[in-house]
């Protein structure tokens, strides 16, 4: 979905820097337009990100997440590619791009980024009926299931307070992996 936004316009920067930062650190559509440029600090591993608020986080007390530069996605390439359009200006991480490709200061909305991710996954043959905004989040716990990492690892990551939410993606990610079946079926 990533290489679907090609170009190097204002908008297809935008783009793969939200796919690429949304499925790193496994955020929610609200937590992506909540972010501001102040709660993304770049360092030597990658970069943290500071989740203000969220949906299991209703105090408000907020988390700080590691994103590695990573080799794949490369989140941070992606999002240092965004900044240099965007610049330094407080305000939204990610903004609203105008209907001529303008780059705006205006907060994105979390409708905006449910289609976005919609927009890529028909744009790579998948079904936009089965993808969501929450897909991001979803993506990187069974990826992250899928290659074995550990489950406080990933709750580092996805700050879930109940580990019977993270077993979902889990199960789901791992239902034939050492099947009970496997040796006899």
């Amino acid at each position: 979905m990533i290489a679907g936004a090609d170009g190097l316009g204002t908008r297809a920067l935008r783009d793969r820097a939200i796919l690429a930062l949304g499925l790193a650190a496994a955020l929610r559509r609200s937590e992506l337009v909540a972010l501001q440029l102040a709660d993304v600090e770049l360092v030597d591993q990658g970069l943290t990100v500071f989740i203000r608020h969220s949906k299991t986080d209703q105090e408000g007390e907020g988390a700080t997440i590691a994103v590695p530069a990573g080799k794949v996605l490369r989140p941070v390439s992606h999002l240092n590619s965004w900044l240099q359009i965007r610049g330094g200006a407080p305000g939204p991480l990610f903004t609203r791009i105008g209907t001529k490709g303008e780059f705006t200061l205006e907060a994105m909305s979390d409708r905006s980024v449910a289609r976005l991710v919609k927009r890529y996954a028909e744009k790579q043959g998948l079904d936009p009926d089965r993808i969501a905004g929450h897909s991001l989040r979803a993506g990187f716990l069974t990826e992250a299931a899928r290659t074995r990492a550990s489950l406080a690892k990933m709750q580092e990551v996805s700050r879930h307070k109940s580990l019977k939410v993270l077993l979902g993606y889990v199960r789901s990610a791992e239902r034939f992996d050492d099947h009970a079946g496997s040796g006899f079926l």
